[in-house]
């Protein structure tokens, strides 16, 4: 919305000129100061930006003075001179002294301003009025909204670490990425465009927090969210998964939920031996996200293009196969290697598939700011004592190659 400023002295005209701008141009009463002296203007726009200052020519210099004729020529030369005066971004003069008129009609076109005769018995100067208003106002709207959309991003994508950001994008090889400025966070932003299958041109905004946890995540997550207006997160990488029949290196799991396993007591039994009384706290993925993404799972050939993806960088040899399944994962602040904690966390909650240091952050912003969030990660190891880094770049690659493909499919 708009600012105005009203410097003039005459209650009357004032409150003709608040008609027009209230109730024709629907402009707020809050968004409209107003001065009766040239003093009393001056102070105004030194404190404040307008978009538009609506000047009588003929003004006391201040409040409760009598209007001086050479008062009001002066002060348009000063909006110039003065540096610490805020120039509005239009300046229409109102003049009620017709002898004065054609001077100051060069005066006003010499700097490209606006002036409009004043005659309270008529209605032209209503609608000139009007008409600049609206336009001021249409014209602020359209360069925000061209501000907000050059800033707005559909969909974010984050990585703990940079080796997992490296390879996904490796993974979006068929965009061009392009570094994102801006000086009001520390994290280097990239962004891209990916057309989708249904013809839809969405811009891709990636990032890499640099290191493991969930505040580290949730800092990420906030950014992209609040700075970049994104509509979708999503999050990319290596997990460590638990052992069962369903599961192998590299396959791929989409956390229908996340609990976080670092909340709770410490307690000491009488022998000395400490434990963690655990009070888990979930959260559940959207559930909107979620069926997309199990509608994508159940159909055969969308897992089958990222395993061919695979194999075209040497990443997956042509016996094995990954697949992809949802399910809820754990998160906490430790890098696992011990059989016997993933069989502790596992007592309370039989069915979960993977534990990570990061999820939990992302799901948690995600829920706080009422947004949608995906976490997809790659099962690199199964945190016991075989823990290694052997399947950190399939597992990156393949959980990246398979949210490109969702998104060219889903969106």
């Amino acid at each position: 919305m708009i600012k105005i400023l009203i410097v003039d002295d005459t209650a009357k005209k004032v409150s003709s000129i608040l008609s027009v701008i209230v109730e024709n141009c629907n402009i707020p009463i809050e968004s409209v100061d107003i001065a009766r002296s040239i003093n009393s203007g001056r102070k105004l726009l030194c404190k404040n930006d307008y978009d538009l200052l609506l000047l009588d020519l003929v003004l006391p210099l201040n409040d409760d003075e009598e209007p001086d004729i050479e008062e009001g020529p002066k002060f348009i030369d000063e909006i110039y001179i003065n540096e610490q005066i805020n120039i509005p971004n239009q300046i229409i003069g109102l003049t009620q002294y017709e002898e004065k008129y054609p001077e100051l009609k060069k005066r006003f076109e010499d700097k490209v301003w606006y002036l409009v005769k004043y005659e309270q018995s008529k209605n032209d100067w209503k609608t000139k009025l009007q008409n600049k208003v609206l336009h001021l106002r249409k014209n602020k709207e359209s360069i925000l909204n061209s501000v907000l959309d050059r800033n707005k991003f559909n969909i974010g994508i984050i990585c703990a670490l940079p080796e997992e950001f490296a390879q996904l994008k490796e993974a979006f090889n068929k965009v061009e990425w392009k570094k994102e400025k801006n000086e009001n966070h520390p994290f280097d932003l990239f962004s891209c465009n990916v057309v989708t299958g249904y013809g839809n041109s969405l811009k891709i905004i990636a990032g890499c927090v640099g290191k493991p946890g969930i505040s580290a995540t949730s800092i990420l997550s906030t950014t992209l969210y609040n700075l970049y207006k994104i509509d979708h997160l999503f999050m990319t990488g290596f997990c460590a998964g638990f052992e069962s029949d369903d599961l192998d290196f590299g396959d791929l799991v989409i956390s229908e939920s996340i609990q976080d396993y670092s909340v709770g007591k410490i307690k000491e039994d009488k022998t000395g031996s400490i434990s963690l009384l655990k009070e888990l706290q979930q959260i559940p993925a959207n559930y909107e996200l979620i069926s997309q993404m199990n509608t994508f799972i159940s159909d055969g050939e969308n897992i089958d293009k990222v395993n061919r993806s695979l194999r075209n960088v040497n990443l997956l040899d042509s016996r094995n196969n990954i697949k992809a399944l949802s399910g809820p994962s754990v998160c906490g602040p430790f890098v696992v290697a011990s059989e016997t904690m993933m069989a502790e966390l596992k007592k309370d909650s039989r069915k979960l598939k993977s534990l990570d240091m990061e999820g939990f952050g992302l799901y948690l912003t995600s829920h706080i700011l009422n947004k949608k969030c995906l976490w997809i990660k790659g099962i690199a190891d199964f945190a016991n004592s075989n823990k290694g880094d052997e399947y950190h770049d399939r597992c990156s690659y393949g959980s990246a190659i398979f949210l490109y493909h969702f998104i060219k499919e889903s969106f």
